[in-house]
């Protein structure tokens, strides 16, 4: 399976499944993403793990174009910036950034774009553009 698809299908699926679950969950959500903010060790876990995995899809996946192979690499690039800024923001910064975005609309809009993203990529590696 050419890796475009397999990422495309892996991502596609994810995003749409996260964005369900945010969407449906968001109550429930703030509490942990409160909690989250406080948990240094917690932070540098989940900062490495997404560096990581970023690193591989941008390193794997370097297609640069306007359609859903671009935002695959898109994604792994993002995936190591958001890993790097939490590694590198002081503690207390990242806390005043959470507390600030940690509200419902903001759960609202972030799980139907991760919806139209997943649609969008899965659209492409289950071959239906």
């Amino acid at each position: 399976m050419e890796l475009s698809l397999f990422l495309g299908q892996l991502l596609g699926i994810y995003f749409i499944v996260a964005g369900v679950i945010v969407i449906l969950r968001r109550k429930s959500l703030i509490p942990a993403v409160a909690e989250f903010g406080d948990n240094r060790a917690l932070i540098l876990v989940v900062a490495l793990v997404e560096f990581i995995a970023g690193l591989a899809i941008a390193i794997a996946h370097p297609i640069f174009t306007l359609d859903w192979k671009g935002l695959i690499t898109l994604v792994g690039w993002w995936m190591m910036v958001e890993g790097v800024l939490y590694l590198m923001l002081p503690h207390s910064r990242m806390r005043k950034f959470i507390r600030m975005v940690n509200k419902l609309r903001w759960y609202t809009l972030g799980g139907a774009l991760s919806i139209l993203i997943g649609v969008y990529l899965a659209g492409g590696g289950f071959g239906f553009w």
